[in-house]
């Protein structure tokens, strides 16, 4: 037996203390980066991760080609939460061998975990792509990172993916179960809630999913029984908080959330959670400082590019990205033209769907979609979201800078709309699968009053839910459905009044200063509370919902207003 098996096989048996002597004994050039190695991993089953992240550092020192130290260097750096270290030491492993799916994957993680997802989905692909042993925990990590993003459409099809290799797994069925509810497909979570529970009914995963599915079929009282249950556990906690806000029951929510604040700030896992509500309440400095940790922001669309933090732009570039819904790109692009009165040019990088509701003639500020920054080069970066800490202070007259004004093809609406009666634009709900649905959306059949009255009605919505098709195809409602928001735009401004609930159309006709009914359930988003308050649309008359998924009240005060401003006769 040679004296590197000694060595192995004390450790191997925890003779540790001999091992360390034997090292120190057979400590000689030709094997010192081994014995360093070893040293490393006897000080971490002695608990000693100083010593032992000293050790493997010599080790790699001595031998960059040595695989051990770094794959123990990236264990270390994990569990102490040292990401970028980790994040280092696992590009070099994919280095020295990129057609290892263990260092892909270890890569991807840590991008994950220090909320880098677009770099993390990146490697976790060329994982994938090599279709070794760790596919499944990369497929299950990415769709969990589209989940944790709000694109559960997206995460289905990595989960359905991983259901393949592992039939029934429990956390990957349970994903599964998580993501049909999120998508509102009620069928499927049916189906999936009897396929989760008889596997484990008792798995902590699965009681969290029980209470989504119980709001999701809108069983308050069960869901809550639940989340109270668990509130010990801060994903509960979070979803009570939220559910109580949103059925009204504010006293509650707002204790739960003081009471629990510094328990919730413990895990940066909710960060983003804790900063939209301080950002509702108008606790700004906190509110940005928190909201930095949502999912959606990435500074890792182009390379090379610094994130920007305030620094003088004069003679420099910066690439703004709209990293969340169209709404957030409409009503904050004010912002993007306040950035651009201080910064030599301005890429601001959008949906395609909408970059032709963005004017194209500014002087320093440039409409891009993704496909157009490719191989660009860029001073500094930063998503849009961020950018409105810089500039939420300032006032704002108009909020229409950026938008583009079609006058030709408003000239065409005009001539096209009829006189005779009122031209109401109408938006009753948003994308089936967007943020707080169905709350903040009103069935067409409860709005059917409203549309018996003398009015030409233009649907401006280009989905329009299972549930209200009957009702949209018997009702006489122009459907503009078809047409880009480019067009809609101009539609809006030969109007007489919009009437909308909380959607990206909301936006466009309030910042053109047409006349705007906004109608908002009982808990609207986060945009809507104390950032609002500092820069109000002038022409927006909000309509709030006074009873949870009670639109009576608001359907009435629609259809008396209505009457009132167009002198219509019952």
């Amino acid at each position: 037996m040679n004296n590197l098996e000694q060595i192995v096989n004390n450790i191997k048996s925890r003779n540790l203390k001999k091992a360390l002597i034997e090292c120190e004994k057979h400590n000689v050039k030709g094997n010192d980066y081994l014995i360093n190695n070893f040293k490393g991993v006897i000080h971490s089953m002695l608990n000693n991760s100083v010593l032992a992240e000293k050790f493997f550092k010599i080790s790699h020192e001595l031998n960059e080609s040595f695989e051990d130290p770094l794959k123990n260097l990236y264990i270390i750096c994990i569990k102490k939460g040292k990401f970028e270290d980790a994040i280092n030491f696992a590009i070099k492993l994919c280095n020295l061998d990129n057609s290892n799916d263990l260092f892909l994957y270890q890569l991807a993680y840590a991008y994950e975990i220090s909320n880098q997802n677009l770099l993390a989905i990146e490697y976790y692909e060329k994982c994938l792509n090599l279709k070794g042993p760790n596919k499944l925990k990369a497929l299950n990590n990415v769709g969990s990172i589209y989940l944790k993003n709000n694109k559960p459409k997206t995460a289905l099809k990595y989960f359905l993916n991983a259901s393949e290799i592992k039939k029934n797994d429990k956390i990957i069925i349970n994903n599964l179960l998580l993501s049909y509810i999120k998508l509102k497909n009620e069928k499927k979570a049916d189906e999936y809630y009897l396929k989760v529970e008889n596997i484990d009914k008792n798995f902590i995963g699965f009681l969290y999913n029980k209470a989504q599915y119980f709001i999701l079929k809108e069983n308050f009282e069960e869901a809550i029984e639940i989340l109270e249950s668990n509130k010990d556990n801060i994903k509960f906690l979070v979803v009570l908080i939220e559910l109580y806000f949103n059925i009204g029951e504010n006293k509650k929510a707002k204790f739960l959330f003081d009471s629990s604040l510094d328990t919730i700030k413990r895990d940066k896992d909710f960060y983003n959670f804790v900063g939209i509500r301080f950002l509702r309440e108008g606790n700004f400095e906190d509110g940005w400082k928190y909201y930095e940790y949502r999912g959606s922001k990435n500074t890792n669309k182009v390379n090379n590019a610094k994130e920007w933090k305030g620094e003088d732009l004069k003679n420099k570039n910066i690439l703004v990205f709209s990293e969340q819904a169209l709404g957030d790109s409409i009503m904050f692009s004010k912002y993007v033209h306040s950035l651009g009165n201080i910064a030599k040019s301005v890429s601001f990088v959008v949906n395609k769907n909408i970059k032709n509701i963005f004017r194209g003639d500014l002087k320093n500020i440039k409409i891009e979609t993704e496909e157009t920054i490719k191989n660009l080069n860029y001073d500094f970066i930063i998503s849009l979201g961020s950018l409105v800490k810089f500039f939420y202070k300032n006032k704002y007259e108009l909020h229409d800078e950026l938008i583009y004004k079609n006058i030709a093809q408003v000239e065409y609406w005009k001539n096209k709309m009829g006189k005779s009666k009122p031209n109401v634009g109408l938006v009753w709900s948003g994308s089936f699968n967007g943020p707080n649905q169905p709350f903040r959306s009103i069935q067409l059949k409860n709005l059917v009053k409203i549309l018996d009255l003398d009015i030409n009605y233009y649907a401006l919505q280009n989905e329009v839910w299972e549930s209200d098709k009957k009702y949209f195809n018997e009702d006489k409602i122009f459907d503009c459905g078809k047409y880009d928001l480019a067009e809609i735009t101009s539609i809006i401004q030969c109007l007489d009044l919009l009437i909308s609930v909380d959607t990206g159309i909301l936006h466009i006709s309030s910042m053109l200063n047409k006349e705007t009914w906004g109608i908002f359930n009982l808990y609207p988003d986060w945009r809507w509370g104390a950032l609002y308050k500092l820069n109000p649309y002038k022409s927006l008359t909000e309509i709030n919902q006074t009873k949870f998924n009670q639109w009576e009240d608001v359907t009435e005060q629609i259809y008396q207003k209505l009457k009132d401003k167009f002198n219509l006769i019952n």
